[in-house]
């Protein structure tokens, strides 16, 4: 998209609402009128983290943040974060120990930090009419491309060492489409404005139930009878591990955020990422996916987990031109920390396709979303299931 075009769509985004000449005075509302899920006082909006490598996305996207959270809270000057974040040397907070989000927070006067991470965008491009016009059909619904982005966020609260929330956004402009191409979101800039409002919102009012997944599956792995993960546990999550073809380590970092939302959505208490991390760094070499039982050790006993959960992407395959179709495949499992055993496992693996219902309604067009629906899926099947056969994993 042409730097013209883009800045139409930050000029649109700007003046959608109200909302960009009312900043100074929602900013000062009192804490008593902030956003229910939010953390009370005062918050900061981190840097986006950008895995895509455009700047003017990164910046349209952390304007959309900024005004949304905005509404809501009064939040410290992004020129003041950028500075204190240089200044303590740190790069994505998710990283960072409680002591060290501690003292960025006591640096920055806030209670609460929102950091959402850009892991994929894609512009869109119509496919040509054989009467030389641009649009889809029904009889043509592979050709072309359609804009796509993959959002997460995670929201951490000052002196806890557990996430308050975590969030996942994937989009294409084909979701909202009806007959005849009707509905569907042509450009990028659009498709971002939607896909930060859904984001924002569920950080902002988590309570309501989230929509079922649609996906059903065989049941697939091992279950301990009496000891099976259930909400509110403490799990703490190691980044998942892959084995996909094409960029594997973009592959695993989606799955691992789909895995926190996922984790968020059903009542589990995730640890802080940062707080996984130096305990794995003190137990030893980190092991890839988590195989070491040392490191489950000291989880239970330095960050108090109940389970460690990790996991296993073994296929992620965009959709692009004349194949739309994504296709991901991955697994996820609970290890007891106690004695390094298995107490849940499964897997799932599915293209956009075989999401779709009567009509082609529902089909899935990005690996994102596609992985999200997947996770979802999966953990609907989380319940005590008796004579099924344990495993173990040794170092």
């Amino acid at each position: 998209m042409s730097c013209a075009a883009r800045s139409r769509g930050l000029a649109r985004v700007l003046s959608c609402s109200l909302a960009g000449a009312l900043l100074p005075l929602l900013g000062a509302l009192p804490a008593a009128a902030l956003g229910a899920g939010l953390p009370a006082g005062r918050g900061a909006l981190l840097p986006l983290q950008d895995r895509v490598g455009e700047p003017a996305l990164a910046e349209l996207v952390e304007t959309l943040l900024a005004r949304r959270l905005a509404e809501h809270a009064e939040l410290t000057g992004p020129a003041e974060v950028r500075g204190v974040l240089r200044d303590l040397r740190i790069r994505d907070a998710s990283d960072e120990p409680p002591e060290r989000l501690a003292a960025l927070a006591e640096r920055l006067g806030a209670e609460w930090f929102f950091l959402a991470t850009l892991h994929e965008a894609a512009e869109g491009q119509l496919p040509l009419r054989e009467d030389g016009t641009l649009g889809r059909t029904l009889l043509d619904e592979g050709a072309g491309s359609t804009p796509q982005v993959v959002l997460s966020a995670r929201l951490f609260r000052r002196g806890s060492d557990e996430l308050w929330w975590a969030g996942f956004q994937a989009a294409s402009g084909r979701d909202p489409e009806r007959a005849f191409g009707r509905g569907e979101i042509e450009t990028l800039d659009e498709l971002l404005v939607d896909a930060v409002e859904e984001l924002v919102t569920a950080a902002l009012d988590p309570g309501p139930a989230r929509r079922k997944p649609r996906l059903r599956h065989r049941w697939e792995g091992y279950s301990r009878p009496g000891r099976t993960p259930a909400p509110p546990a403490r799990v703490a999550v190691i980044p998942l591990d892959s084995v996909a073809e094409r960029s594997p380590a973009a592959a695993a970092e989606v799955a691992t955020a789909a895995l926190y939302a996922t984790l968020d959505d059903r009542g589990f208490r995730p640890l802080l990422p940062g707080l996984v991390r130096a305990i794995r760094q003190h137990s030893g070499r980190p092991h890839p996916g988590g195989t070491s039982r040392s490191e489950w050790e000291a989880l239970a006993r330095e960050g108090g987990a109940e389970w460690v959960v990790t996991g296993t992407v073994e296929t992620y395959r965009r959709g692009v031109g004349r194949d739309p179709n994504p296709w991901v495949a991955f697994s996820v499992r609970f290890v007891n920390p106690g004695d390094g055993r298995i107490d849940w496992l499964a897997g799932l693996g599915r293209s956009g396709r075989e999401t779709a219902s009567a009509f082609d309604r529902g089909r899935i067009y990005t690996s994102g979303g596609l992985t999200y629906e997947l996770m979802r899926s999966l953990f609907n099947r989380i319940e005590p299931l008796p004579n099924i056969a344990r495993a173990g994993l040794g170092d």
